[in-house]
């Protein structure tokens, strides 16, 4: 879901976990600062926070964005994350919605695609990690290639709160599957918040408030039907998207690991996929403002890589 209208500009914006910037660091280099958003600053939340981000200070999930420092000001509770130059998925759907950049069909697949392997890489890490808040504006494609997550350190604090999950969509723009009980921050629910990001990817757009969770199987055949990539297979696109987003509950994916094996992926076709590698590249320096047809980073298989 898109930020404050009056904050959207590349350096400032306001959502659900507060008021970010960047601004440069004389020891850390370009960074993102996060004055967090009350609800999430309480003395409790703010311990949960400080004790998820200890758990990735070890260099071992590269994937993830490196927190810089946590601090407790008179009334505001702070992050600081590294922000190297890139645009976020936000950026992306933004830009794709309001027509101020294009992407062909397989550039959507390829953009897909990355996304689901970085979480993935994620999912695959010892102890079985979890994100917990995956949404539009934590998923960073930098400019130079490679897929940073960030925005990791909340779900012990969003669960927290003890919302449902309506609330938490509307709140914060994650999506979480159906449960019996109050929702769980599992890697069962970062494949449903995987699965909203990607129908996002398809549809060209931000997914509005009003349309998760009791309009998303809907908008999962509309995504599916104007997909023109030869030989993608479009049923199993629908039908991941549904176990993805746990709308059948005895076909679901339990991982981004599951995710990732059951992607339909595009046949193996060198060329094709490179130029939906060249596509997203193109794009992401077009935000960033670098020229578009500067080569994109990858690897052997044509595709940008997940940091």
């Amino acid at each position: 879901m898109s930020p404050d209208p009056a904050l959207d500009t590349p350096d400032a914006r306001r959502d659900g976990y507060g008021f970010r910037r960047i601004e440069h660091d004389s020891r850390s280099g370009r960074v993102e600062v996060l004055d967090v958003s009350a609800v999430l600053a309480t003395p409790a939340a703010e311990q949960a926070i400080r004790s998820r981000a200890s758990r990735f200070t070890d260099g071992k999930a590269p994937m993830l964005a490196t927190i810089h420092r946590i601090a407790r000001g008179r009334d505001t509770l702070s992050v600081t994350t590294a922000a190297p130059v890139g645009v976020t998925l936000e950026d992306i759907l933004g830009a794709l919605e309001f027509r101020t950049v294009s992407l062909s069909d397989e550039g959507i697949v390829e953009l897909a695609t990355v996304t689901i392997r970085a979480v993935a890489a994620m999912h695959e890490l010892p102890g079985a990690p979890t994100h917990g808040a995956l949404n539009p504006a934590h998923i960073l494609f930098r400019r130079e290639g490679g897929v940073l997550l960030t925005g990791a350190v909340f779900a012990d604090a969003l669960q927290g709160l003890q919302h449902n999950r309506e609330q938490l969509w509307r709140e914060f723009g994650v999506a979480l599957p159906p449960s019996a009980g109050l929702p769980r921050f599992d890697q069962r629910s970062d494949v449903a918040q995987l699965g909203a990001l990607v129908l996002a990817i398809f549809l060209r757009r931000t997914l509005t408030s009003a349309e998760y969770p009791r309009g998303i199987a809907d908008l999962i055949g509309t995504a599916a039907e104007n997909l023109a990539v030869s030989g993608f297979r479009v049923s199993a696109l629908r039908m991941w998207l549904q176990q993805a987003m746990q709308l059948h509950t005895k076909a679901t994916l339990s991982s981004a690991v599951d995710a990732a094996r059951a992607f339909p992926e595009v046949p193996p076709d060198a060329s094709s996929r490179r130029a939906g590698a060249q596509a997203v590249q193109a794009v992401i320096r077009q935000l960033c403002g670098g020229p578009e047809s500067a080569p994109p980073a990858s690897n052997s298989a044509g595709r940008l890589r997940a940091s």
